[in-house]
């Protein structure tokens, strides 16, 4: 009897083992790859949803800011309660919650001067049946309204040879005198127009908007040179809202170191004249006073009490066409941040001619200022002056009190610092 064996068999089985061990080794590939397939999903939706959280915190911030920056017209009427924010508890406004489309965030801010924004974004993140938060707190600061010696909406007009601009800081000084050190922070700016330098000597810089263009002469100077990224925004002036309720003064001349005023203001208090003025205004010592005028002025002096600690101070709405000071007119708020002027909208026109001198700080977007004369003299102007647009013929120092950048009123609160917690 002859056994045979069946190697076919034999071999059979000895493939489909190997298939096996190669289908096992595929599926532990599979699996590895669809796992790490998964983690990399995981890994970058986490990484998504990070970033994302931090962008819808600052849309929180963005928010934040909005509510600090309400964009009302000078001077600001700001109302932290407003747009459902409602009133502080503990130091701090809101919180308040929005949803967005890829998740949200809770806001609030502090009650300080200059308030520190906290805000959460939260987002959800699928892949893990979860949530990521990130938290970024924000400081703020004032951007102050008088930064730079001349601003203007428009155009900016410098003829002759004998404009100047430069600075000095009251707060080291207490006030301006012709032996006064020069300082560097004379600058001008415009917004949307064109700054004819001229002959001018500006220790300061050019700002410009990013429309806006300047030309300058053989014979003139810009010590700090030209930028072209001026972003400011100059809003009207809107008188506050009680004003009906101010009292009108009598005219009862009054002498002060040899000057006759008609208008004198011995104690604080909110007034308004009814229609155009002529004669002189004086602020005592300690007093501080609001003054409308509706109508055109034209005053001899203007004339604040001052510097010092016992100073008044004197902020003068004008919601007339014009304002011209002529001749020998003066008007001395002692130091700049302590005479303010605000042209409403219908203010548009302010003239300065003679040896018209002037301290303080004129605010007036609608309004086209013209400065002539000063004969064989130089006049100083010393403080601030904003408007639609200035032209200058004559000869004329303009001094920028630095104590406005720190001290004088605030256009609007930027962020001046960012953090993660």
């Amino acid at each position: 009897m002859k056994i045979r064996i069946n190697h076919r068999n034999s071999e059979r089985g000895t493939v489909l083992m190997v298939t096996l061990f190669i289908a096992v080794m595929f599926g532990i590939f599979l699996f590895s790859y669809l796992n790490i397939v998964g983690q990399q999903k995981s890994v970058v939706s986490r990484s998504q949803a990070w970033n994302a959280a931090l962008a819808i915190a600052e849309a929180g911030g963005e928010e934040a800011l909005a509510q600090l920056n309400p964009g009302t017209p000078l001077p600001a009427i700001l109302d932290r309660t407003a747009n459902g924010w409602g009133n502080p508890s503990g130091g701090i406004y809101g919180p308040v919650s929005r949803s967005l489309s890829g998740g949200s965030y809770s806001v609030c801010f502090t009650t300080n001067i200059w308030p520190v924004i906290y805000c959460t974004g939260t987002v959800s993140v699928a892949s893990a049946r979860g949530t990521l938060t990130r938290v970024v707190r924000i400081g703020t600061t004032n951007v102050p309204l008088f930064s730079v010696a001349l601003g203007a909406k428009y155009n900016l007009n410098f003829n002759g040879n004998n404009v100047n601009t430069d600075s000095f800081n009251s707060y080291d000084t207490n006030a301006w005198t012709s032996s006064t050190p020069q300082g560097t922070n004379g600058s001008i700016a415009s917004i949307t127009g064109v700054v004819s330098v001229g002959n001018a000597n500006v220790h300061g810089s050019v700002y410009l908007g990013p429309s806006a263009t300047d030309s300058i002469k053989n014979n003139g100077f810009v010590t700090g040179g030209t930028y072209n990224d001026f972003n400011a925004d100059f809003p009207d002036v809107v008188l506050p809202a009680n004003t009906a309720s101010w009292l009108v003064p009598l005219p009862v001349p009054t002498i002060v170191d040899g000057v006759t005023y008609l208008y004198a203001f011995f104690s604080s208090g909110d007034y308004q004249i009814m229609g155009a003025l002529s004669g002189n205004i004086y602020v005592g010592t300690n007093a501080t006073v609001r003054l409308l005028i509706n109508g055109s002025a034209s005053p001899g002096a203007i004339r604040v009490a001052g510097p010092g600690l016992n100073s008044g101070k004197l902020t003068l709405y004008l919601n007339g066409p014009s304002f011209s000071l002529s001749g020998s007119s003066s008007v001395d708020g002692g130091v700049a941040n302590n005479l303010t002027y605000l042209g409403t909208s219908n203010n548009t026109s302010i003239t300065m001619s003679g040896n018209a001198e002037f301290i303080g700080t004129i605010y007036a977007p609608d309004a086209n200022l013209t400065l002539s004369g000063g004969g064989n003299n130089n006049v100083d102007v010393v403080g601030s002056m904003i408007t639609a647009s200035t032209t200058i013929n004559g000869h004329f120092n303009f001094h920028f009190d630095e104590a406005l950048l720190s001290n004088g009123p605030a256009r609007a609160y930027i962020a001046n610092s960012w953090g993660e917690l």
